[in-house]
């Protein structure tokens, strides 16, 4: 099998990857602890790597920070979808997870990136990643003339579409984690809360992250 890097972060987004990846590729995983990573995030991308025994690689990255994290907030503005917003983001962290790759001999790196996060950032279009996947293949020299490509499986599917696809491959929905709080539950006030329970809602089954 073709060997895989998976960029798990601990959402419901990456988990959904993770357990794609796992039915087609050799998998791993690599996640990035930014400045004010909530311990959350880290235990739910250790429990679903776990759950399918992968391992996982985790990188310090404590220079990145969201905006929120910024100047007092000043850079991520009145709305507060923008809060998780942090310049060259993917830029940053698909070339780190590149840079794995190569040694690693992996053919993909995975990530979860959706309609939604499209139309939000730029950085998460196919368009994007296109150019992305267009320097890597010049500069791959470990490759033997396949280098590693981004895949996103995802990239067509707003929200309800990934949720329905998470059920389909059995994912722990339960272990992911996608609020901005670090409670012990998430806090169902927060934009990826509300973005959360709105997908769950047009299904009409209940979450189980906030069950628990």
């Amino acid at each position: 099998m073709d060997k895989a890097l998976v960029m798990l972060s601990g959402g419901l987004d990456s988990a959904t990857c993770l357990y794609w990846a796992r039915e087609r590729f050799d998998v791993s995983a690599i996640t990035f602890n930014y400045f004010g990573r909530l311990e959350n995030e880290r235990s739910a991308t250790a429990k679903l790597a776990e759950a399918v025994g992968v391992k996982v690689i985790e990188i310090d990255v404590p220079f990145v920070k969201e905006a929120a994290d910024v100047d007092g907030g000043k850079f991520a503005g009145p709305d507060k979808k923008w809060a998780a917003y942090v310049p060259a983001r993917n830029m940053m962290f698909y070339s780190i997870a590149a840079h794995h790759a190569e040694y690693f001999g992996a053919k993909w790196i995975v990530g979860g990136h959706n309609l939604h996060d499209a139309s939000l950032f730029k950085d998460a279009s196919k368009e994007y990643i296109g150019k992305l996947n267009a320097l890597f293949r010049e500069a791959c020299l470990a490759c033997d003339g396949k280098p590693y490509q981004i895949l996103l499986p995802l990239a067509d599917m707003d929200r309800v579409g990934v949720l329905r696809l998470a059920q389909e491959l059995n994912v722990p929905l339960a272990f992911t984690w996608s609020c901005h709080s670090d409670g012990d539950r998430h806090c169902g006030l927060c934009y990826s809360c509300r973005q959360r329970l709105e997908a769950f809602g047009a299904i009409g089954v209940p979450d189980p992250a906030f069950e628990r």
